[in-house]
C-alpha cells in the first residue's frame, strides 16, 4: 500500500515528499541503478528514472534514505543529461 505522502506517489512535487513517512525498502538502492552508456543521453535519463520507480528524487544507499532537491531554474532532465554526457 502506498501512503499519500510516499516516494511512489507521482502526484506530489519533490518538495512535498516527507521521507519520514517512506519505508526505505520501498525505494531503489542507488547502488543497484545501472547506467547504459551506450544509450543516447535522453534514453539514459529515461532508463534511470524507470529503474528508480519513476522518482529520481528519493532513493536509498544501503539503509540510508536520501531525498535530493535542486535549486535554480534548470529542469532536472537537463542537469541529468549533462551529467550523463560526461560519464
Amino acid at each position: 500500500m502506498v501512503e499519500k505522502n510516499s516516494a511512489l506517489d507521482s502526484t506530489l512535487l519533490p518538495s512535498e515528499i516527507d521521507i519520514r513517512t517512506i519505508d526505505p525498502q520501498s525505494v531503489p538502492d542507488i547502488r543497484d541503478i545501472h547506467i547504459d552508456t551506450m544509450l543516447p543521453p535522453h534514453e539514459r535519463v529515461a532508463d534511470m528514472i524507470r529503474q528508480m520507480n519513476g522518482n529520481p528524487f528519493v532513493y536509498r544507499c544501503g539503509n540510508i534514505l536520501v531525498k535530493t532537491s535542486f535549486s535554480g531554474t534548470r529542469p532536472l532532465q537537463d542537469i541529468l543529461e549533462e551529467c550523463l554526457e560526461k560519464s
